[in-house]
Parts: structure tokens; sequence; C-alpha cells
């Protein structure tokens, strides 16, 4: 697990890079992808690390007021 710089329970200020497949916004921790529901292209946002594949984490925004990059 130590090719994953993440882990469930962390947080991470992320900017929004790109949409995924299903518009999740998509950020890089150390170039290891976050998949942020409700989040827009362009934003810069907190999140936490709710699970961590082997080429992805999921995270939940906990902080929008990041405003835009």
């Amino acid at each position: 697990m130590a090719d994953r710089p993440v882990t469930a329970g962390d947080t991470y200020v992320v900017a929004i890079e790109e949409l995924g497949d299903e518009g999740d916004g998509v950020g890089y921790v150390d170039e290891f992808a976050v998949l942020v529901d409700d989040a827009s292209l362009g934003e810069t946002v907190r999140v936490e690390i709710t699970d961590v594949g082997t080429n992805f984490a999921r995270a939940e925004v906990v902080d929008a007021e990041f405003g835009f990059t």
C-alpha cells in the first residue's frame, strides 16, 4: 500500500482538474487520482478520503470555501 499516498479518513485540499465518467470531480494527491462527489471543474475543495482503491480514491467534500483555481 506504500504506492498509495492517501488513507481513508485523511483530509486534503485538492483542485478539481477534470470530470470523471460519472460526473465526479477528479483531483490528484501526489499524482494519485481522487474522485470527489459533488465537486465542479475548477473548484478547490477540502476533502475527506472515504475509500482507497488500487488506482484511485473516493472522497467527499468537507469544505468548499476555497474558491476557484
